[in-house]
Parts: C-alpha cells; sequence; structure tokens
C-alpha cells in the first residue's frame, strides 16, 4: 500500500520544480539510473521495442501500406526479468517501420540504439513548458519524447498527410518520426513515448545550437559558460544578427522550407521551430571525389514509383475518414483493429488505403533532376544526411520540430496573456497563417 509520504515524493519528482532545479544547477544532461522518477517506464520501453522486433516480424516494412495499417494496434502484456508486468503497446507498426526505411535506418540500428540491453539513457532537461519528458539514446542519435494523448491523437490523425509530404519532398527539414508507443506500469499512469530523429546528430563537432520560432518576445536564452557536458541551446533574440550563410545551397534550403511550412500552415498548426546547429567545416567535411559524387547522385536522386500509384494515394490521401484505435484494458490479443476495437483511444486518419512504401525512394538509381522533387546533393559520409547541409564556412544541421500545437481557444487567450507579460505582439502565439509568414521572413532575412 502506498503511504502518503510516498505518494508526495512522487508527486514531488513529476513536479516541474525539479527542471527548474537540475537547470539551475546547469545539469542539462543526466544519466537515467535506478533513482530516476523514469527509468522504470523507460525499462518497459526497451522490453517492449525488443519483444516487438524480435517476436513480431508481421510488424515490419510493408510494400503497400493499407487503412488498417494507419490505425493499427499491437499490443502485449509482458513479464520483466524481475517478474513484473506491464502492458505495451505500439501504434501503426508498419507504417513507422517504412519512414525508417525510407531514412535509411535499420531495424539493428533502431533495435541496438533505442533498446540496447544494458546501455543507459540519458535525460535532456529542455527549455519546453509543456512538461514533455526527453531522453537520449545511448549514442544520441534518436530521442524518445513523451507527449500528452491529445498531441498525439491529432499527429496520428495527420498521419497520412505527413507520409505524403515525404513522398512529395523526400528532403523534407521536417523531423522524422520513428515509432509511437506506450506502457502502463502498474502506480503509475500510462505514458506515451515518440521516438524521433536527433538533428543534432552527430553531436561531437557542433559549436552552437539554437532554437528558431521567427518572434522575439520571450525568445531570449542566458548563455552559460562553456562547460563539457552541457547543452546551451539559444533562441531567436540571441540569432537576431546572426546568420546561415549556405552559399549555393541558400535557394534550395528556402524553397524547402517554404514547402514545409506550407505543409504546417495548412494543417492549421503553430508554435513549431527550427533547430539550427552549426559548427566549423573540416577538412575531412570538404573532401570530395568522383566516386562520393555518383554515390550522393545514386542516393538523392532516387527514382519515383510509377505515376498511376502516387495518384491513386494522392487521391486517397484527401478522403478524411476517421477510426477510433482503441486500447485494450483486457485481455493479450497480439494484433488490433478497429473492428475488434471496445474502448475509444487514439484517432487515426486513414488519409490513403494505399501508400507505397517510403523506402523505394531511396532504393533505386536515377539521376535524372527533373524528377528530384526539390532534392539535393546529400552528404554520402554524414550519418544524418536529412539534416545536415553544408554551407560557405560551416556545417548546419536544421530541422523543423514541434507541431502538434493547433491554435484552438487555449491558444487565442494565452495569445492575450502574452500580449501582456512580453508587452509585444511579437510572440509565438500567432494563427497560423501569421506564423508562417512571420516564421519564414526570420529565416530569409537571415540566410546568405
Amino acid at each position: 500500500m502506498t503511504t502518503p509520504r510516498r505518494q508526495f515524493s512522487r508527486s514531488l519528482a513529476n513536479n516541474r520544480w525539479v527542471k527548474v532545479w537540475r537547470r539551475w544547477q546547469r545539469k542539462d544532461v543526466i544519466i537515467v539510473n535506478e533513482n530516476h522518477r523514469r527509468y522504470r517506464a523507460l525499462e518497459c520501453i526497451r522490453e517492449g521495442i525488443k519483444d516487438m522486433f524480435e517476436k513480431h516480424p508481421e510488424l515490419g516494412v510493408k510494400d503497400n501500406l493499407t487503412e488498417e495499417d494507419f490505425c493499427h494496434i499491437h499490443s502485449k502484456t509482458i513479464k520483466t526479468s524481475q517478474g513484473k508486468k506491464f502492458k505495451f503497446r505500439s501504434y501503426a507498426s508498419s507504417v513507422f517501420a517504412c519512414i525508417r526505411r525510407a531514412v535509411s535506418v535499420s531495424d539493428h540500428t533502431f533495435l541496438s540504439s533505442v533498446a540496447p540491453d544494458d546501455l543507459e539513457y540519458m535525460e535532456f532537461v529542455s527549455n519546453s513548458r509543456s512538461g514533455q519528458d526527453f531522453f537520449l539514446s545511448h549514442d544520441q542519435q534518436f530521442i524518445l519524447k513523451t507527449d500528452k494523448k491529445y498531441y498525439l491523437e491529432f499527429f496520428m490523425s495527420i498521419l497520412g498527410d505527413y507520409l505524403m509530404h515525404f513522398q512529395n519532398y523526400p528532403h523534407s527539414l521536417i523531423v522524422k518520426f520513428l515509432g509511437l508507443f506506450s506502457v502502463n506500469v502498474s502506480g503509475q499512469p500510462k505514458m506515451y513515448f515518440l521516438v524521433m530523429q536527433n538533428v543534432f546528430f552527430p553531436v561531437e563537432r557542433i559549436e552552437s545550437r539554437f532554437d528558431l520560432k521567427g518572434c522575439l518576445g520571450g525568445r531570449y536564452q542566458k548563455p552559460y559558460p562553456e562547460e563539457k557536458g552541457v547543452l546551451h541551446v539559444l533562441k531567436d533574440q540571441n540569432f537576431y544578427n546572426d546568420s546561415i550563410d549556405l552559399g549555393n545551397q541558400r535557394d534550395w534550403f528556402l524553397r524547402q522550407l517554404r514547402h514545409d511550412v506550407s505543409f504546417l500552415r495548412d494543417l492549421g498548426v503553430q508554435d513549431y521551430s527550427l533547430l539550427l546547429g552549426r559548427h566549423e567545416l573540416h577538412k575531412d567535411d570538404q573532401q570530395k571525389t568522383f566516386v562520393d559524387l555518383v554515390d550522393r547522385m545514386r542516393k538523392s536522386f532516387a527514382k519515383r514509383k510509377p505515376s498511376s500509384i502516387l495518384d491513386k494515394a494522392r487521391g486517397l490521401s484527401n478522403q478524411v475518414h476517421h477510426a477510433d484505435i482503441i486500447e485494450e484494458e483486457a485481455g493479450e490479443p497480439p494484433t488490433q483493429t478497429q473492428e475488434e476495437a471496445g474502448d475509444k483511444g487514439f484517432t487515426a486518419s486513414k488519409r490513403c488505403s494505399t501508400f507505397t512504401s517510403l523506402g523505394s525512394l531511396l532504393g533505386s538509381t536515377s539521376t535524372k533532376l527533373e524528377d528530384s522533387a526539390n532534392r539535393r546533393l546529400l552528404l554520402s559520409e554524414c550519418k544524418n544526411p536529412l539534416h545536415v547541409i553544408d554551407g560557405t564556412h560551416s556545417r548546419y544541421y536544421m530541422g523543423i520540430i514541434d507541431f502538434f500545437t493547433q491554435y484552438e481557444c487555449k491558444q487565442q487567450v494565452a495569445r492575450v496573456l502574452k500580449v501582456c507579460k512580453n508587452c509585444t505582439c511579437d510572440h509565438s502565439t500567432v494563427p497560423p497563417d501569421i506564423y508562417a509568414e512571420r516564421f519564414l521572413r526570420f529565416i530569409e532575412e537571415r540566410t546568405l
């Protein structure tokens, strides 16, 4: 039986003041050990992902996704090595498997990084005020992000559009989500985890990091003295007199940024950010050979699938059919579909019933520039090529994140409060069309 003191301790551990205390101590990255409040949940996520990959190959990549794949739940009760049971769920598993293949993340890489046998996770204490927790895989290639069910329902409702955008623009700067999972641990509320690529990867050489929203109100971060192991993410005011010097990559970048922002504006979202990291180009970054060029061309300008398939997917993506994905509270069926539903859970939009795997976009060899869909020559030697761009003197790491916030009543009230607090209308909570225009203008004016 849980004592009042223990309940109070748990409440305190989950309190936002814990993050404030750590930030005051400038402990932005900490090891998740047995005393960490999320240790048990992360151990369950580790066990659940390992079980899914090793025992359920049917949840992997499919050449053609169906409506059921978008609203599918894999649910299983798993027993840990300590003898404790928990409920693990994976949502739209085959859909996310296709995304992983599209961005060249193999099952082995994903499993060894996100769910290793005995390596520890690291918590990154961010500036986010939404209550999200961010955990880095041991190699910092992936981020496990907790989020509220409300926002994840919205994400599942646009999953078809999200995939279609990558089909139209394979080199999009929007961050790639590679899995959505939840765990039910006895004595704790259900937790949802999104696994996403870390835009700031590889991390060894990055000298400065920014989170840019295109506004100045409340967007200043006091720089800390340089200390080993501390991540400093600065904001718009810190970047105001700075620039992004991309040279001959400028036109591609701004064109892709417009495509991505137009997509987000059409979804009716705002408050997203451009993550920007950079370091000075090193000699080994600039080595270019003919073989390297051929390899880059092969990877960057892959041939598309026949237009008939694309047209079918595009047409079906315009049909908004919503289906309830339930999260069963009893029994342990290995899979779950809408027809077998009992309770309400995530709402998924079945935007297209035949979505050709994104992996095919990078799997064939063709160098037709007219088939590029605003593509560019990706860096063949880079471990994160879709988010890394070489400029004139610096290598940049860029990705658009946090695009789950719709402009609803809560945001409308927050808009008024932020005007009073910051004494300016130039803050992050504005309607999607205004946000998109301002965001683009801020970045364009500082891109050389």
